[in-house]
């Protein structure tokens, strides 16, 4: 991995990285100084690469090592990870990087470039670190990104992981009146402007639960109910009783959820969790016992089966798939 950069106030302007690879984590130094700076275009095929080229042969920018690795930019990028030191990306810098689906950044990132994920249509999972003032430019990056997101939130050792639903944008036309109206659609927007000063309004997200669930569909809004209650930083009660009711009312969904996902974390939680007590816990055991079976999760089909024994023991053991 190479970097060409250029140290201006001492700290460092990363203009290009150079790697074999699809995911880069920036360093937070270079040559001994923080990097603060990422250039306009830096991982856009689009950028003038003769301009770069000759920059590097003047001396106006140097390189990190000597290694003659192609340019890590447009389609090739898959996931980025910027470093606590990053302030400022500049305008357009992942112009058309149409394979970009991983982003993580900090909060101390505070200024964003123009058209900065311009032709970015395949974002799914944003990861922000927090640190003690709460501040970050996360609304500006949601807003940015109209597609169905999940972001990831760190602060000290909290962690949130919540979903952000689509929406778009429609113009349809008041043919009477000849105006051009902006219908929007999906709950998305509405979870995009939870924010107060920069700081991200848990209380105002777990606020519009009610809107995804007229609006989206039922594996998203069991997602989002489920990272509110397994990564709970400052869940409220009103919004605790909403997501634990959701979740008693699709406790079987949300079981076949963890199957297909075969994510063992959140089944372990499921069943050891919100499934004693439950009048129907044995039915929906052996159903999901079923359904693990059916679809080869040889691992969680081991763990429903230990959990009937250990739950249901003194009865018949009888296993209908």
């Amino acid at each position: 991995m190479n970097f060409a950069y250029e140290i201006q106030d001492k700290s460092v302007k990363i203009w290009r990285c150079f790697s074999y690879g699809t995911k880069i984590e920036v360093p937070d130094r270079l040559a001994g100084y923080p990097v603060a700076e990422l250039a306009p275009y830096a991982f856009s095929a689009h950028m003038e690469e003769e301009k770069l080229e000759e920059k590097i042969r003047s001396g106006q920018l140097l390189l990190s090592g000597e290694n003659e690795e192609p340019a890590l930019c447009g389609f090739r990028l898959k996931g980025i990870y910027l470093p606590a030191a990053l302030q400022k990306i500049g305008a357009y810098a992942f112009y058309n990087c149409s394979g970009l689906e991983h982003f993580s950044f900090h909060g101390s990132l505070k200024d964003l470039g123009a058209g900065l994920f311009t032709g970015c249509h395949h974002i799914r999972q944003l990861e922000l670190t927090l640190d003690d003032t709460g501040t970050s430019c996360l609304q500006e990056i949601l807003m940015e990104l109209n597609e169905e997101l999940r972001l990831t939130i760190y602060r000290g050792n909290e962690e949130a992981r919540l979903v952000f639903p689509e929406f778009y944008e429609e113009g349809v036309e008041n043919t009477p009146a000849r105006i051009l109206m902006t219908q929007m659609h999906g709950s998305g927007m509405h979870f995009r402007n939870c924010f107060y000063r920069k700081r991200f309004d848990f209380h105002a997200y777990d606020g519009c639960f009610f809107r995804a669930k007229a609006q989206e569909d039922r594996d998203s809004v069991l997602e989002l109910a489920l990272g509110r209650l397994r990564f709970s930083m400052e869940l409220g009660a009103e919004g605790r009783t909403d997501y634990e009711k959701y979740l008693r009312e699709h406790l079987p969904e949300a079981g076949l959820w963890a199957i297909e996902q075969r994510d063992m974390e959140l089944l372990n939680w499921l069943v050891k969790e919100h499934l004693p007590g439950s009048p129907e816990e044995e039915i929906i055991l052996r159903r999901l016992l079923g359904q693990a079976a059916e679809r080869g999760f040889t691992e969680g089909n081991g763990f429903l089966l230990s959990v009937l024994h250990g739950r249901f023991s003194s009865r018949e053991e009888l296993f209908e798939f």
